[in-house]
Parts: structure tokens; C-alpha cells; sequence
């Protein structure tokens, strides 16, 4: 009896998490809610995954050159709000990526590049915010930071060796 009821559970279990998985079509849930309307609706328009995630990198590039804007004026709270909408536009955008199948392998794949060469470009603008935040309010942008820069090694890892060059977990 008791068996049964484990292998019950262990098949909804199993189900949801193909169902969760399979899922791939935009959602405006999933983005940052910070976000505007225009930039919502640019984002959202592409439909094609190339597109649809180029273009939450350009969104994502806005915003961080708007915090560095923000924190050349001395405005550092905004430019913390921003570099979030920037770390959770690059998080959408992977995890967009990394729900497409298998049949998409080749869209998969030009979607992890796309995400390390716009990180990449980013970095040096990333450790000037990162430096001239703060001491105060630097730990919520180290965070994000950290885990854009977790995001390109991982796509880096994923589009060089097929996932299996870095011996690191895939947090």
C-alpha cells in the first residue's frame, strides 16, 4: 500500500516537471515586473526565440547603461533597481533559452552565445558599478552580478563543451 502511494506521487511528480519543462512560450509573468509597458511588448512581440531573446538583451543593455547614467548623477538607488531589471532580464532570457527542445538545438544554441557575448561585453561596465556603488548598498549587486557571471561561464560551458567541459554544479 504504502509503495503504491509513493509511485503515485513520484509519477505527479515526474508529470509536472515534464509539463513545467515543456513550456517554453513567452510569458510576462516571468519578466521583471519593473519593466515598461514598451518594454514589455518589444520583448514579448518576437515570437521567433532569436529575437525574442536578442532583444531582451538589448532591454537588458538599456538598463544597465541607464544605471551607469544613474550612478555618474549620483542616483545610486535607482541604479541598483536598475542593474536588477539588468541581472533579471539576462536571468529570463537563459532561462527562456534553456526551455526550448531539443528540436531547437541549433535556436538553443545561438541563444547561449548570444548571452555570453552580451554578458561579456557587459563586464566591464558590471565591475564599474559594481565599484562605484556604495560599501552600504554594494551586497544586492554583488549578488546579481555574481549570478549573471554564473550564467555566461554556464552558457559558455553549454555552447564549447556541450555542458560537460566545467566540472562545476549548474546553479
Amino acid at each position: 500500500m504504502q509503495s503504491k502511494t509513493i509511485s503515485i506521487l513520484l509519477l505527479v511528480f515526474a508529470l509536472g516537471s515534464l509539463a513545467a519543462g515543456q513550456s517554453n512560450k513567452p510569458n510576462d509573468r516571468d519578466l521583471p515586473r519593473q519593466l515598461s509597458e514598451t518594454e514589455v511588448q518589444s520583448i514579448l512581440k518576437q515570437t521567433n526565440p532569436k529575437s525574442h531573446v536578442e532583444t531582451t538583451l538589448k532591454v537588458s543593455d538599456a538598463r544597465l547603461a541607464n544605471a551607469m547614467k544613474n550612478i555618474q548623477a549620483n542616483e545610486f538607488e535607482i541604479a541598483i533597481a536598475d542593474v536588477d531589471v539588468y541581472a533579471s532580464l539576462v536571468i529570463y532570457a537563459n532561462d527562456y533559452t534553456r526551455k526550448l527542445p531539443d528540436s531547437q538545438i541549433k535556436d538553443r544554441n545561438h541563444c547561449l552565445k548570444k548571452i555570453e557575448q552580451a554578458i561579456f561585453k557587459q563586464s566591464r561596465n558590471l565591475e564599474t558599478v559594481n565599484r562605484d556603488v556604495p560599501f552600504l548598498n554594494r551586497e544586492p549587486v554583488i549578488e546579481k552580478i555574481n549570478e549573471v557571471k554564473k550564467i555566461r561561464l554556464r552558457a559558455l560551458d553549454d555552447v564549447l563543451g556541450g555542458g560537460k567541459f566545467m566540472n562545476s554544479s549548474n546553479e
